[in-house]
């Protein structure tokens, strides 16, 4: 049995959690460093995996206090580098949630700490996991598109209110949307292409979100705390979405766009554009990708769980239907929680840090070049 240690214990935690219960995973939670420790004494309490876990109050002490196979690191954004550094000096087997990093000094502290364990830490890249996008590589790989000419990625975010409600919206924690969100975009996208973005135009906007409301808000304090289709309240009861904070999303100190386009050219000469959007609702939402290629296009959708294939000689469309664990990342998670088990037995990670550092690198790189309104080449 693999004694696992958390760094961090919050939702995307638990999500794990039940990825490892669903594959009956051999594992016991040795120990937890988060200061919220009674809280989730009180949430795992019914839960076997948790029976002998210890807690701790920060990293370092359940590093120098346990003897562990492997650690889960999953606490806010601006603190994974520092301590994936820590845990990455002692030979332990990491579990990084992303972003893996949210500056170009992270990016370059992450990498040195671990140019020699990259195939031993697994990024949480659930989506290069997933049935959807595995079948696709099969498709790429199949020959049936010939040369990837192009990608063009969407990502409609449906639960867009998460990312200005609550902590999220504050870019110093976060490194912003993009490393948010498009790098699982981008990471797929090399996953399915083999390509290497080279480099990155792109832009981002206050569409809705504009910060024209006092900083320091929240919504049960709003006039409009029952009408405003983003207040906590609607998003809660109308929407039946949950909530992770009351924070006013029109604020001043609202620090993140909500809409954002990147273009980038490749090594192979292909170009890929990418778009993410946060005001939409409910079915409106989409994720995905189109690949076009000199034989044929594939085209899918994470929110719909199809894939689309055409090829251009002959006259047939060819369709794929999936159906995902709900909760679970479209099936990505299982996946993801799989490959952290083999590498506990001594496997290489499939979702490695080399995977995560390129993907990050291409988001700092779109974020520089919408603050600068300039083309940014992009260095690994």
């Amino acid at each position: 049995m693999k004694r696992i240690g958390f760094i961090g214990y919050g939702l995307r935690a638990s999500v794990l959690m039940r990825a490892f219960a669903a594959l009956e995973a051999d594992i016991t939670v040795a120990a937890i460093a988060d200061p919220r420790a009674k809280e989730i004494q009180k949430e795992v309490a019914e839960d076997p995996y948790f029976a002998h876990t210890r807690y701790y109050p920060d990293a370092q002490a359940m590093l120098d206090g346990e003897a562990l196979d492997g650690v889960i690191l999953a606490t806010r954004c601006s603190l994974h580098t520092p301590l994936a550094c820590a845990v990455l000096k002692r030979g332990l087997p990491l579990f990084l949630e992303k972003p893996v990093c949210i500056s170009e000094a992270q990016y370059a502290s992450l990498k040195e700490a671990g140019a020699s364990q990259a195939d031993r830490v697994v990024v949480s890249f659930p989506l290069r996991l997933s049935p959807i996008v595995q079948e696709v590589r099969r498709i790429v790989e199949s020959g049936a598109l010939g040369r990837i000419t192009m990608v063009q990625a969407v990502n409609n975010v449906p639960y867009g209110s998460v990312y200005y409600h609550s902590w999220y919206r504050d870019p110093t924690e976060t490194g912003g949307l993009f490393l948010q969100k498009a790098t699982h975009d981008i990471d797929y996208i090399r996953f399915l292409t083999g390509d290497e973005p080279i480099s990155a135009f792109a832009a981002t906007e206050k569409l809705h979100f504009r910060g024209d409301r006092p900083k320091g808000l929240h919504c049960p304090d709003c006039p409009e705390y029952h009408t405003c289709t983003e207040s906590s309240y609607v998003v809660s009861h109308l929407l039946k979405e949950e909530v992770q904070g009351d924070c006013c999303c029109f604020a001043e100190d609202t620090g993140n766009e909500d809409g954002a386009c990147a273009i980038f050219t490749t090594k192979s000469g292909a170009l890929w554009s990418y778009s993410q959007n946060f005001i939409v609702k409910k079915n409106a939402g989409r994720r995905g990708a189109r690949l076009i290629g000199t034989k044929g296009s594939v085209e899918f959708d994470f929110y719909s769980a199809t894939i689309r294939e055409d090829p251009y000689l002959t006259p047939q469309t060819i369709t794929h239907q999936f159906t995902f664990p709900a909760g679970m990342h479209f099936g990505g998670d299982e996946g993801l929680a799989l490959d952290f088990l083999r590498v506990l037995d001594g496997q290489a990670a499939q979702s490695d840090l080399l995977a995560g550092l390129k993907s990050a690198a291409c988001c700092l790189a779109a974020r520089k070049a919408a603050a600068e309104r300039r083309p940014v080449p992009i260095f690994y």
